[in-house]
């Protein structure tokens, strides 16, 4: 029955009430004698100081300050404007049965306020004794009835509304959490995925490597006896095998976990057969190579054709098919840049989607030690960055 509020809402509260009581009901006592008048404005004032923390205690202290007021024969007074308050505070504020019991309040409430009023100018003078006077008694009491319901209700239904704003605006942040929630747990789903999907590539990768070195091993063990030369040949071969093996298994020690698939995984040789797809399904792509220099291992391969794919994939779902697509891969000392710049369509941009692919991407690149950009330009184009390095063996290898 009584509400939370913070400490200031209930100070702001008191002090209000004690302004209200001090000056309109000290004004109004001080041309008024008796108690009732006394008892009138502290049940108005302590009525006003609870509207907000228990509406439906405000709404009876109003109810039993009215009674003591119209039982004790005194008129309209300046302190009753805090029942406008209490009605706004039990539509606004109240529980479902307050917010009723505010309602009839405001009907029950309005009917009495004029038949009082009615009564009390009979009671100061009108004549009942005279028949012609009766219909404008009447008349009087109905229109003064309505008046006073349309007052008290009005204040009712603006604390109602004001209610509704209110859920409304508390639903809409919920909504919008919500969203929040569902769109991190949608890109987890998808780097999950994509986890799975580099494992079983690394799992072929890592295969082959390993039945290279054991079939150079087992070759090793014949090729000194009858050719001693073939050693240096087949061990040098033995160990940048497993060279690039361990680059790879390097890979898994996130401790991902598979299903091991089957079937070969695409390479950097590929990626023209992938150009030659997108041209076919529509999309103009116009690819750039510079400086190729430094092999790749496969792991690095495969991630350097997957980042192309599924960036070309989403150019083509999402972007402006009427517009050229421009791929770079740039060599460069440390490694490999790929860059796919694709103009964005009048439909949602990628950064904006979910499951396009970018939390995938930029897995892919952070697994072999690289990153990965993904934004929209003010000339509204969508531009992909990836960069992967080189080994180091690699580039050692390749500067002796």
């Amino acid at each position: 029955m009584l509400r939370s509020l913070t400490s200031a809402q209930i100070t702001v509260d008191i002090v209000v009430a004690a302004l209200f009581g001090l000056v309109i009901g000290g004004s109004e006592l001080a041309f008024s004698d008796g108690t009732i008048p006394v008892i009138v404005v502290m049940g108005m004032t302590a009525a006003l100081a609870v509207r907000r923390i228990s509406p439906g205690i405000a709404l009876g202290l109003s109810w039993l300050a009215v009674a003591i007021q119209l039982t004790g024969g005194l008129q309209a007074v300046p302190s009753n404007v805090a029942i406008l308050a209490v009605l706004y505070a039990t539509g606004c504020y109240g529980e479902r049965w307050v917010r009723w019991a505010g309602l009839a309040s405001a009907v029950v409430g309005g009917i009495i306020a004029a038949t009082y009023t009615t009564a009390m100018f009979i009671y100061g003078g009108i004549d009942l004794a005279t028949i012609s006077q009766l219909p404008a008694v009447v008349l009087t009491s109905f229109l003064g009835s309505i008046a006073a319901i349309f007052v008290f209700a009005l204040s009712w239904v603006t604390g109602l509304l004001v209610r509704t704003s209110r859920n409304a605006k508390e639903e809409n942040v919920r909504r919008l959490q919500a969203q929040q929630e569902q769109r991190i747990a949608q890109q987890s789903v998808v780097v999950e995925q994509e986890r799975n999907r580099i494992a079983r590539d690394m799992h072929d990768v890592v295969a082959h490597s390993l039945a290279v070195v054991i079939a150079q091993a087992d070759g090793a063990r014949y090729a000194h006896k009858g050719d001693p030369e073939a050693m240096d040949g087949t061990l040098a071969t033995i160990a940048d095998t497993a060279r690039s093996a361990l680059g790879d298994v390097r890979l898994l020690l996130a401790e991902l976990r598979h299903r091991q698939g089957e079937g070969p995984q695409p390479l950097l040789t590929d990626i023209d057969a992938l150009f030659e797809q997108m041209r076919g399904a529509g999309l103009d792509v116009r690819p750039t190579v510079l400086r190729e220099e430094a092999p790749l291992p496969v792991g690095h391969q495969i991630s350097i054709y997957r980042i192309l794919q599924e960036a070309l994939t989403n150019a083509l779902r999402h972007g402006d098919t009427s517009e050229p697509v421009q791929v770079d891969l740039i060599w460069r000392d440390g490694g490999v840049t790929v860059r796919i710049d694709n103009a964005v369509s009048g439909r949602p941009s990628h950064e904006d989607a979910l499951g396009h692919g970018l939390p995938g991407m930029r897995e892919r690149a952070a697994l072999v030690g690289g990153f990965l950009t993904a934004d929209r330009t003010p000339a509204d184009r969508f531009v992909v960055t990836a960069f992967v390095p080189v080994p180091a063996a690699i580039q050692q290898g390749s500067t002796r």
